[in-house]
């Protein structure tokens, strides 16, 4: 069966295969007659034939499995940077212009219902590794020794991921470290399918500056003798600055538990952004790659210029870098967060560093300022997770009609469903920048400005 045929394929058909376009998991996606083939092994332009293995009931979409190597190999296909096979960097076989130019045809297809017809080069990443300034790793059991390592995609099969070349290497030495300061009578792996033992996972973060913050997850019933000595053992590591214990029982997928406790050092660690001190706990939520982020936030406070005098608000703003950047620059901002802990980190940077920026919490703040002191608000920004802007907040933005938004989006989907209504109240996007911030991977971060047309 080729790719004439008119009827959906089935399971056990053969097909000759050309991808057009990437996953966010690597794998090759050919059209055929409207149903949506995804097949892993092959690229873009690629030429393999495949057995369907699977027919989705839900949508116009089958998975098939290559059969051999492809017939056909393109001439983007690299080696891979890094050889651990988690599963984390997915496009690594794909060259990077060609990876840029995907992430550039990902949003312009997202955006095109919008009416978007003009998306930026993507803004390449100065380094395709070391620039992860988060890890989070299962701890597993090797043969006598402990070892950290992440789950295989769409599965719980345990891979090594010593070998990766994408976090920071401050994380990468941490780590060795950590696996040595775990490896102690008394403390055991955890076993999902029991539910006994005690080592879960490792999360560590570093600063640019190479400081790293470690939080070790176990259950409750880790005995706390040996976890503090693992601590105290791992604090004396080149880098780290502080150890913390995360008890954690739930077997629902959530890594960190509610109550962290400091073991050695100190609980954050300091990072700079744009010369504004933000202090890192271990669930702070921070970009990987910060140094894109910083270029991306400095891009959009650039677009706002002059900010001297104007009023902003901040929505999503987490621990503040956009709000306390455009304060820095003159403007009067409030920054709105729903998570309580942020909110109190990011008034903490803005004393720290004396910059006059206001923050309140999402649930007592309202609908979005109309004014920010005795001025109406002239920009608007907006941050959202990958789901983009909850319904009542694309409302009341319509509602609120700031001239101007500026929105960063890590959901190309998400945001062209998001502009369409903006476009449809009123507004005309100037412009649509994508941000490279995790090379090796189909994510891209997109800068989108739309300024409010007059009335007619």
């Amino acid at each position: 069966m080729t790719s004439s045929m008119r009827a959906r394929p089935k399971a056990g058909d053969r097909l000759v295969l050309t991808p057009d376009r990437l996953d966010l998991e690597g794998r090759g996606v050919a059209d055929l007659d409207g149903e949506e083939v995804v097949v892993e092994g092959l690229l873009p332009g690629e030429t393999g034939t495949a057995l369907v293995e699977h027919v989705s009931r839900q949508g116009r979409r089958s998975f098939a499995a290559l059969r051999g190597p492809p017939d056909r190999l393109s001439p983007d296909r690299v080696e891979r940077l890094c050889p651990a096979r988690c599963g984390g960097c997915a496009w690594q076989h794909l060259a990077y212009p060609a990876q840029l130019e995907h992430k550039r045809r990902r949003v312009a297809d997202a955006l095109a219902g919008a009416g978007v017809i003009e998306v930026a080069e993507v803004v390449p990443a100065p380094e395709r590794g070391g620039y992860r300034n988060k890890a989070t790793y299962v701890i597993a059991r090797r043969g006598e020794s402990i070892a950290l390592g992440a789950y295989a995609p769409r599965s719980h099969d345990w891979v090594a991921t010593s070998m990766c070349r994408v976090v920071h290497p401050a994380i990468a030495s941490t780590a060795q470290a950590a696996a040595s300061a775990l490896d102690q009578p008394g403390l055991e792996v955890y076993d999902e399918a029991t539910r006994a033992g005690h080592l879960r996972y490792l999360v560590a973060r570093a600063s640019r500056a190479g400081d790293v913050l470690v939080g070790i997850v176990t259950t409750s019933s880790a005995p706390a003798d040996l976890v503090e000595r693992a601590a105290v053992g791992l604090a004396a590591a080149p880098g780290v600055r502080g150890v913390l214990w995360l008890p954690n029982d739930t077997a629902t997928g959530a890594i960190l538990g509610p109550d962290a406790q400091l073991l050695a050092g100190a609980s954050h660690i300091a990072e700079w952004i744009d010369g504004i001190e933000i202090a890192v706990a271990i669930d702070t939520f921070l970009q990987v790659n910060l140094t894109q982020a910083e270029a991306l936030y400095r891009r959009l406070a650039d677009h706002l210029e002059p900010l001297a005098g104007r009023a902003a608000v901040d929505l999503y703003c987490g621990v503040g870098p956009i709000a306390l950047m455009l304060a820095a620059r003159g403007a009067d901002v409030i920054g709105i967060e729903r998570n309580p802990a942020a909110v109190a980190e990011a008034r903490a940077a803005a004393a720290r560093n004396r910059i006059a920026a206001r923050f309140e919490d999402a649930g007592a703040a309202g609908p979005i300022p109309r004014r920010v002191g005795d001025r109406p608000v002239d920009i608007a920004v907006v941050n959202p997770p990958r789901q983009g802007l909850a319904p009542e907040v694309r409302a009341d933005l319509a509602a609120a009609g700031p001239p101007l938004v500026a929105y960063v989006s890590c959901g190309p989907d998400s945001l062209g469903r998001d502009l369409a209504e903006l476009t449809a109240g009123g507004y005309r996007v100037a412009a649509v920048e994508p941000f490279d911030l995790m090379p090796g991977t189909g994510h891209v971060e997109t800068l989108v400005i739309a300024r409010r047309l007059p009335p007619r």
